[in-house]
C-alpha cells in the first residue's frame, strides 16, 4: 500500500512540473505590431533606425531573448498548457536605462497565451496587448 501511495505522489509532482513542447515556437520572430486592448488603436514598432527590428527569440532550453532600443534581454519561460505561455522572471536587460517610451510597451512578460498562424506568425496575448510577429526569414 505505501508503494502504491508512493507511485502515485510520483506521478502527481512529476505532473506539476510537466509541461507542453512546441517546436513550431523555437526560433527568432520579428514584431510587426500591437495592438492595444483598450483603444483598439494598432502601434507599428519605432524604429532608431530604418533597418532596425525588434525581435523576440524563443529557445529549446526554455530561455527567451528580446530587445528594445538600446537593450538587449532575456528571461526564461515555461508552456503549462497548450497556447498557454508563462515568462518566469521580470526580464533581466543589459542596462537600466537609456531606452525609449515605446519599450515600455514591450512588457512580454505579462502575456499568458500565444498563438501561431500557419508556422509564420507569433501572437502573444497579454491583457492590455497583443504582439504580433513574423517568423524571420518567412
Amino acid at each position: 500500500m505505501r508503494m502504491l501511495f508512493f507511485i502515485l505522489l510520483y506521478g502527481a509532482a512529476f505532473s506539476l512540473n510537466a509541461q507542453v513542447k512546441d517546436s513550431v515556437l523555437i526560433g527568432e520572430w520579428d514584431l510587426i505590431k500591437i495592438i492595444d486592448n483598450f483603444t483598439g488603436d494598432e502601434i507599428p514598432p519605432a524604429k532608431k533606425k530604418s533597418d532596425f527590428q525588434y525581435y523576440i527569440s524563443f529557445q529549446e532550453d526554455s530561455l527567451v531573448k528580446f530587445n528594445l532600443e538600446v537593450n538587449k534581454c532575456r528571461n526564461s519561460y515555461v508552456l503549462p498548457q497548450k497556447n498557454q505561455i508563462k515568462f518566469l522572471y521580470y526580464a533581466e536587460c543589459t542596462e537600466i536605462c537609456c531606452d525609449k517610451d515605446f519599450s515600455a510597451l514591450l512588457n512580454y512578460e505579462e502575456c499568458t497565451s500565444y498563438y501561431i498562424k500557419n508556422n509564420t506568425v507569433l501572437v502573444l496575448v497579454s491583457d492590455d496587448r497583443i504582439y504580433y510577429f513574423n517568423r524571420k526569414g518567412a
